[in-house]
C-alpha cells in the first residue's frame, strides 16, 4: 500500500514538473534566503529539486534505520507462521502435545493470539489438561465482545464435550441472551438440556432451533419425539402418567414409538389396563406390529377383553407373526393351552423371534415336555445374540399334548 502511494506521488510529480518546465523555461523564479551571515540565491526549480532530493533522503536514511527491526518483526512472524502450521497439522493428527507446544509457541506474535490460543486450548483439552485449558482460553480473552464471544463459545463446547453440562448451562444461556439466533448456541444448548434430560426447556427452545435452520423438519419431528418419549419415561408414579399423557399434542398421541412408550410405562407402574385404549385407538388408525405385542400383555387385568378384540383383528390380520404371537400369548394366560399353542406355532412360521421362542419355550415348560422347552429357550438366546434359530424337534408343533 505504502510503495504503491509512492510510486503514484512520483508519477504526479514527474506529470506536475513536465507541466511547468515551458514556464520555468521562461521564468526559473528567484528565491533569495538570508540566514545569518549565509545568504542563498537560486532558482525555484533548483530549489524544488533539493527539497525532492532532500525528502527522498529522509526517506532512504529512516528506511535503513527501520530495516533491521521490520526484519527481526518478518523472521518471528514467519517462525511463527510456521509453529503455527505445524500446530495444525499435530492437531490434525491427534499429536495433542506436539499441538500445544507449537501453538504457544505461535501466539507469541502480538495481534495474532486469539485464534492461536483457541486452538492450544482445544489442544490442553484433549489432554485432559484442563487448568492449561482454561489459561489459554483466558489468554485468547484480550478484549472485545466478538473474541469474548468466541472464547465463551469455545469454553462451553469443550465442558459439554467432557461432560460437565452443569458447568457448560450458564455460559450457554448467557450466550443465547446475547445472540439468539446463532446456530451454534442453539445447537449445543439444546444438547445440553437433552443430556441433562430438561425435557420441557428443550419443548420450547423448538420453534427456534427451527428457525435458525439448525433443525429440518424431519428432525424437529424426531426431536418431538423424543421429548414426547422421554416426558413419559420420567414419570415416577402411575397418577403423573394420564396427565402427562394428556398434555402431549395430538400428533404426537399418534405416533407408534409414544404410543408403545407410554404401554411401557404403564406397565412398570403396574397399571397394564391404563394403555389398553391408547393402544387400540393407534391400531385403528395404523397398524403397528410392535404396538400389537403391547397389547398382548398376559399381565393385563382384561385379558378376555383384548383377546375379543385380538380374534377380529385375525380377520383382516390372518398372517401377522406379531398377532398370533399376542393371541398365544392371551390364551396361554388364561389356560386356553390349545388354543395357545396353535397362535405361538403359527407365529414362530410366520417369522420366527426371540420373544416368540420364549413364549413358546414357557409354554412347553408347563406342559411338561422339558427338552423340546429348553431348546425353545436355547433359540430365544440364539436370536438375541444375532444368530439363526436351530430346528425344533419333530413332533414340538403338534397341537395338543400327548
Amino acid at each position: 500500500m505504502k510503495r504503491s502511494f509512492l510510486l503514484l506521488l512520483i508519477l504526479a510529480l514527474l506529470l506536475l514538473a513536465s507541466a511547468l518546465a515551458p514556464m520555468f523555461k521562461s521564468d526559473p523564479g528567484h528565491v533569495l534566503i538570508n540566514f545569518g551571515e549565509w545568504t542563498i540565491e537560486t532558482s525555484v526549480l533548483v530549489l524544488a529539486a533539493a527539497l525532492l532530493i532532500l525528502w527522498f533522503s529522509v526517506q532512504i536514511a529512516v528506511w535503513l534505520w527501520r530495516m533491521p527491526v521490520e526484519t527481526a518483526r518478518r523472521m518471528r512472524e514467519q517462525r511463527a507462521f510456521k509453529q503455527l502450521e505445524k500446530g495444525l497439522l499435530a492437531l490434525t493428527e491427534g499429536d495433542w502435545g506436539a499441538a500445544e507446544k507449537a501453538l504457544e509457541k505461535s501466539a507469541s506474535v502480538q495481534g495474532r493470539t486469539t485464534a492461536q490460543y483457541l486452538a492450544a486450548a482445544q489442544a490442553a483439552d484433549s489432554q485432559d489438561a484442563h487448568d492449561r485449558r482454561e489459561y489459554y482460553l483466558e489468554q485468547a480473552d484480550s478484549g472485545g465482545s466478538k473474541k469474548r464471544f468466541l472464547v465463551e463459545l469455545t469454553r462451553a463446547r469443550m465442558l459439554l464435550a467432557n461432560g460437565s453440562r452443569a458447568a457448560a448451562l450458564p455460559i450457554l444461556l448467557e450466550l443465547y441472551k446475547r445472540r439468539r439466533k446463532h446456530p451454534q448456541v442453539l445447537e449445543l444448548l439444546s444438547r445440553c438440556y437433552r443430556e441433562l434430560g430438561d425435557w420441557d426447556e428443550l419443548q420450547a427452545m423448538l420453534p427456534a432451533l427451527c428457525k435458525a435452520g439448525v433443525l429440518d423438519d424431519d428432525q424437529a419431528q424426531n426431536l418431538q419425539q423424543e421429548v414426547a418419549i422421554n416426558k413419559i419415561r420420567s414419570v415416577t408414579d402411575a397418577e403423573e402418567l394420564l396427565p402427562v399423557w394428556k398434555q402431549l399434542s395430538r400428533a404426537m398421541r399418534w405416533q407408534a414409538a409414544v404410543v408403545e412408550a407410554f404401554a411401557v410405562e404403564a406397565a412398570r407402574l403396574k397399571q397394564v389396563d391404563l394403555a389398553e385404549p391408547v393402544i387400540s385407538a393407534s391400531l385403528k388408525n395404523e397398524w403397528n406390529p410392535i404396538l400389537v405385542l403391547r397389547y398382548g400383555d398376559p399381565a393385563a387385568v382384561d385379558r378376555s377383553k383384548r383377546l375379543k378384540q385380538s380374534e377380529k383383528w385375525l380377520k383382516q390380520h390372518p398372517d401377522d407373526a406379531s398377532l398370533h404371537l399376542a393371541l398365544g400369548r392371551l390364551c396361554a394366560a388364561e389356560s386356553l393351552w390349545g388354543k395357545a399353542r396353535e397362535h405361538m406355532v403359527k407365529s414362530l412360521e410366520l417369522e420366527p423371534s426371540s420373544l416368540g421362542y420364549d413364549a413358546f419355550g414357557q409354554l412347553l415348560e408347563h406342559q411338561g415336555e422339558l427338552e423340546p422347552a429348553m431348546a425353545c429357550f436355547r433359540n430365544a438366546l440364539r436370536m438375541n445374540q444375532g444368530q439363526p434359530p436351530e430346528p425344533l424337534p419333530v413332533d414340538t408343533a403338534r397341537l395338543s399334548a400327548p
